[in-house]
């Protein structure tokens, strides 16, 4: 993963899966999952959001292991997202 795309409209709200709070849809992280592995949005598929607070939060490591639901090594992946995004 070397850039990061970014699929959003301009004025939509979308709420976050941990906090239930909403926001912009151009202020939260898109995720998907594929195979078993929690992914960036890539523009096709389901989706869900988290925002950049709720990230981190254990809370939201167990809301996201309920949507993978076969989840390997979650936390490293969750990990390795948030440092792609923040760059």
């Amino acid at each position: 993963m070397s850039k990061v795309t970014r699929y959003y409209a301009t004025k939509s709200v979308r709420m976050c899966v941990a906090c239930r709070q909403r926001n912009i849809q151009k202020n939260l992280i898109r995720f998907k999952v594929l195979e078993s592995a929690l992914q960036l949005y890539d523009g096709s598929g389901r989706s869900f959001y988290v925002c950049y607070m709720c990230l981190p939060q254990r809370k939201t490591q167990q809301i996201i292991k309920r949507i993978v639901k076969k989840a390997e090594n979650l936390q490293e992946q969750i990990e390795e997202i948030a440092q792609i995004c923040q760059k």
